[in-house]
Formats: C-alpha cells, sequence, structure tokens
C-alpha cells in the first residue's frame, strides 16, 4: 500500500503551496471553505474571544485579545511548513523514490527526516540521495527558502497596512472622542467652529476606508489585529465616521455634502463586503428616538441647520440601516471597545471620552 503515498503526499504538498499562494501572494480576497486560515480562525478564535471577555479589567481583555492575531498567524505558518514536510516526507517514501534516499533502511522516519533536512536547507539527510530523488531533494529545498522568503517579504506588508489604518484611528480619537461616535466628532467639530473642515475630513476617510477594505480583504488576518490605543478599534472608528456622514445627508438641511456622499456610499460597500466575506449574522442596530432627538438638539447648539425631527429621523433610520446590523456584528465578532451607537455594550463600563 506504500505507492499511495506518492499521491497523498503531491495533494498534501500542492494544498499548503496553493494556500501560500492565495493567502501571501494573490492581491485579491482568499476564498474558500477549505483554508487553513479559515480553519485555524473558526477553530480558535470563539474560544480565545469568549476567554478574553471573562476578564475582569478592560487592560486584562485588550492583552488576551490583542495576542489572537500574532498567534494565529504564526499557527498559520507551522501549518504551511507542517503539511510541506509531510507532503515532501511522503513522496520520498513511496516506492519511486525511497530507494534514492541513500544509506537508510527505507523507514518513514528516514524519509521525515530528509524531508526536514532538505525543508530547512541543512543538508544532512539529503547529501547521500541519488538518481531522481535527487530532485525531490533539490525542489523541497527550493520550496523551504521560497516559503520563508515569501513570510519574510510578505511581514512589512501586513505592518505597513496596520500602521495606515492605526494612523486613522489616532487621529479621529482628538475629533471624535475614545471610543469614537459620529455625534460626538460633529459636537466637537461645530463646537469649535470647524464645521467647514468636514468635507475634507469625510475625502480623507473615504480614502481611508478605500485602504482598509483592500488590505482587510487582501491580508483577512488584519482584521484581529487590535489597536495599539485605549477604547479604540478600527470598527468603531469606521462606524463613527459613517454615523457623522449619514447625519450630515440626512438631518442637515440644505444640499447633500458631496464628500459625505461619497464616503456613505464607499463605507457601506466595505461595510458588506467584510460582512459577506467573513459570513456573520446581522445584529439589531436600533437608534432610540429620544436619542436621536438629543443628537439633533446639540447639532442645533453646534450651529448645524436642522431637519423637521420627522423628515430627520426617518431619513437617518432608512440610510442607516444599509450599513449598522453588519457593522453591530463585525464589531461584536471583534469584541471590539463598543461606542455610543456601536457594539455590544453589555459587558463593558461605561463610556470615556477624552
Amino acid at each position: 500500500m506504500r505507492w499511495i503515498a506518492l499521491p497523498v503526499g503531491i495533494v498534501i504538498l500542492s494544498y499548503a503551496l496553493l494556500d501560500v499562494l492565495r493567502s501571501l501572494v494573490m492581491p485579491r480576497a482568499a476564498r474558500g471553505r477549505t483554508r487553513l486560515g479559515r480553519f485555524l480562525y473558526r477553530l480558535l478564535w470563539p474560544a480565545w474571544r469568549w476567554f478574553g471577555l471573562r476578564k475582569k479589567t478592560a487592560a486584562s481583555r485588550e492583552r488576551v485579545l490583542s495576542a489572537a492575531a500574532p498567534v494565529l498567524f504564526f499557527l498559520q505558518l507551522v501549518g504551511w511548513v507542517s503539511l510541506a514536510l509531510l507532503g515532501f516526507a511522503l513522496i520520498l517514501w513511496s516506492p519511486a523514490f525511497v530507494h534514492g534516499l541513500g544509506r537508510t533502511d527505507g523507514s518513514f522516519d528516514d524519509a521525515l527526516y530528509a524531508s526536514g533536512s532538505s525543508l530547512f536547507t541543512l543538508g544532512i539527510g539529503s547529501a547521500a540521495a541519488s538518481g531522481w530523488t535527487r530532485a525531490v531533494v533539490v525542489l523541497a529545498g527550493a520550496t523551504g527558502l521560497g516559503l520563508f522568503a515569501v513570510v519574510i517579504g510578505y511581514l512589512p506588508v501586513l505592518y505597513q497596512a496596520f500602521n495606515r489604518r492605526e494612523v486613522g484611528v489616532l487621529l479621529l480619537d482628538a475629533r471624535a472622542g475614545s471610543p469614537p461616535s459620529g455625534p460626538e466628532l460633529l459636537h466637537r467639530m461645530g463646537n469649535a467652529g470647524m464645521a467647514s473642515a468636514l468635507p475634507a475630513l469625510f475625502a480623507e476617510w473615504e480614502r481611508w476606508v478605500a485602504d482598509v477594505l483592500e488590505s482587510h480583504m487582501s491580508y483577512p488576518i488584519l482584521v484581529l489585529f487590535r489597536s495599539p490605543h485605549d477604547n479604540t478599534s478600527w470598527v468603531t472608528s469606521l462606524g463613527s465616521v459613517l454615523d457623522a456622514a449619514t447625519l450630515i445627508l440626512t438631518a442637515v438641511d440644505g444640499e447633500p455634502d458631496e464628500s459625505a456622499k461619497l464616503l456613505y456610499g464607499t463605507g457601506v460597500h466595505a461595510v458588506e463586503d467584510l460582512y459577506y466575506y467573513l459570513g456573520l449574522p446581522e445584529r439589531e442596530a436600533v437608534i432610540q428616538r429620544d436619542e436621536f432627538e438629543d443628537v439633533l438638539d446639540d447639532m442645533k447648539d453646534d450651529g448645524f441647520s436642522i431637519r423637521p425631527v420627522d423628515e430627520a429621523f426617518a431619513r437617518f433610520t432608512e440610510k442607516r440601516a444599509k450599513y449598522a446590523p453588519r457593522l453591530d456584528a463585525l464589531a461584536v465578532l471583534l469584541a471590539a471597545p463598543p461606542g455610543l451607537w456601536i457594539g455590544d455594550r453589555s459587558y463593558l463600563g461605561a463610556r470615556t471620552a477624552h
């Protein structure tokens, strides 16, 4: 039955290399139920999240939850290497190549050792290889070098995307509070006499949203990387700016701001794509009428010209329904620190603001 080792080894090796190619090299979302990253995420993240949320303080929760993404990525790398190691071991153990291993008894242990020696380019266990077995040994060495080269090249890209995301989150902190919220953003900008700067802010955040969508769909592990700053999250930051743009479009009297419309369209697209990619169930995200009226009163005091309450509330509810249930589901999945209208506040303390 040893003859079956060759096709099984080729299948395992092909799966590992294809998964690396789709996850790290191809500049598009890697889909498919058989991806190693998806398997590890579904296996480990729910339990990790459950354990993290049982911590008594916000600091301890964040310490536990922030370790998930690096650990999952390390396990994914170990998984790829292990699959490649096993694949080459089975190929070398097959009748077609086992006799070319040299001074061995042809056991699977010897084939596994030769595979590891070649994959990690040690050259110890494979020095006596002969015939076509040499080609497999060389291929294993090239695979090992290529795999680690791709990973080393991948890490700077990953952290550059993370840093770009977090710069936007940090800049929003002074404008929208911590955790951020759309009403707080409009209140601070209006109260400071900077409402005229909102179009430029919306245009900047439209580009930020597009960058987050492209990077997080190409490298889904970024979704789990948490902000290093207290009470902040890229999810709540996205929701707060979207809420602010939606309030401008629906509650402020006059012609709709073009930059707010563009941000709203890009933001809804981003939330929808991430929501469907992660396969989440929607959550109910209803803003109470009295909450909305309080926000409108603050906006009036800050110098905004406001539509009639009934009209504004109806328009706001309709537009917000296109992204809020999905954004809320994403915030709850990631256990993001909840904002005024975003996320699950049942397990965290009262919202703080700077």
